[in-house]
């Protein structure tokens, strides 16, 4: 368990070593990347029965070119985990991205290559840790390793559910405390800190992938949903978990892209909405299989219809310029829960006065979405990855 620093209390830091004694000249050290004179000393104690406890399995690393001696001797003798809080670390001999820059890992879609990932870079002179974006210049990261280890532990606590529940208020409160010079407008761990806690509600549903009340929703979206009376459900809708949370939380009609059917008329099925559209329009093309089974909620913005079959609650997209039905979202409880993500996200930024770094964003709400909507992100390529990383669309807080 990891222990905050009482208000006010500044954080422990051992004092530097007195003068050279006379006659002794001191070492001239290199240059480091950043502001201010080489740090000696780390800033956060972690042990690693801590790092043990926290993490599982700790890995210790033998780097003795590393100048920055209290560094060298953290990884010796504490050492790194294999992955935490959504980074890989793997520090190894020549692997220095420039000189004094060691490559201690990453973060991001390493089957997608230098493009797709975010390289951390410890500074082997001063002990700080920088990250590079996409092959970029280096940007602060965290002020030296133990600092690094202590706040990934925070991470796995608070995304995991085994550690005492914090508030963001109180992480970004021990951030200022030991990390000043760290710009939350531009930082890996506020933004962690305040977006992994989402992660936690991800609890499986019952019939459903995820569980979802309207007390939840209220958060977020307190006026854009209300359960429909069940005259306007079909008949073809036979799935009773889809059923249910029609009847008790209705459609979220919040986000411009998606025009949901909460008029109170009748949902159609698309047979019948495509029989329709094709006394109207000439160029309408052929109701597909099973037409019949598939109700239609919403529009979707330049993109077709989104539908659900009755049959399953599997959501689908009818892309009629194609006349192709394309998977959307696993069923109604994770669209639900990709709208909530975003809508807290948001939430946080505003009340916490902080900008998301973009590629923290991409990496922390991969990992919450992906696995409970397997559905909407099996393509990396595909369309809810690109509406909820790509900025242009609103979707990133």
């Amino acid at each position: 368990m990891l222990a905050l620093l009482p208000a006010g209390r500044p954080p422990r830091v051992s004092r530097v070593p007195s003068r050279p004694r006379a006659g002794r000249r001191p070492h001239r050290r290199r240059t480091a990347i950043g502001r201010g004179r080489v740090s000696r000393e780390l800033r956060t104690e972690v042990t690693r029965q801590q790092a043990e406890e926290w993490f599982g399995e700790v890995v210790r690393h033998d780097l003795p070119q590393i100048e920055h001696e209290p560094t060298r001797r953290f990884l010796a003798e504490v050492g790194l985990p294999r992955e935490a809080a959504g980074v890989w670390f793997d520090p190894a001999p020549g692997t220095a991205a420039t000189r004094h820059l060691l490559v201690l890992g990453g973060y991001g879609d390493r089957a997608g290559g230098a493009h797709h990932t975010t390289t951390v870079l410890l500074d082997d002179v001063s002990g700080r840790i920088h990250t590079s974006v996409r092959g970029g210049d280096p940007r602060p990261m965290t002020v030296d390793v133990s600092t690094l280890v202590r706040n990934a532990g925070l991470v796995e606590e608070i995304s995991t559910g085994r550690g005492p529940v914090r508030t963001a208020e109180e992480l970004f409160a021990l951030l200022a405390a030991t990390e000043p010079e760290i710009d939350r407008n531009d930082s890996f761990w506020h933004t962690s800190f305040a977006m992994w806690q989402l992660r936690r509600a991800a609890v499986p549903g019952d019939g459903l992938a995820v569980r979802i009340t309207p007390a939840m929703l209220d958060l977020v979206y307190e006026n854009d949903f209300g359960g429909l009376p069940e005259e306007v459900l079909p008949a073809a809708l036979v799935h009773e978990p889809t059923r249910r949370f029609l009847l008790e939380i209705g459609l979220i009609d919040a986000w411009a892209y998606l025009d949901m059917r909460n008029d109170r008329d009748p949902l159609p099925t698309l047979a019948e909405l495509i029989a329709e559209r094709t006394a109207e329009w000439e160029d309408e093309p052929e109701a597909p299989d099973d037409a019949e089974h598939l109700i239609v909620l919403a529009y979707i913005m330049e993109d077709g219809d989104l539908v659900v079959d009755g049959r399953t609650g599997l959501l689908l997209r009818w892309d009629y310029n194609d006349a192709e039905l394309i998977p959307y979202n696993t069923d109604l409880s994770t669209l639900a829960f990709t709208m909530w993500v975003v809508g807290r996200a948001r939430q946080q930024t505003e009340r916490l006065d902080f900008t998301v770094r973009a590629d923290a964003w991409e990496l922390i709400v991969r990992a919450i979405l992906a696995p409970a909507d397997p559905v909407a992100w099996a393509d990396p390529w595909g369309y809810w990855p690109n509406m909820v990383l790509g900025a242009e669309h609103g979707m990133v807080p």
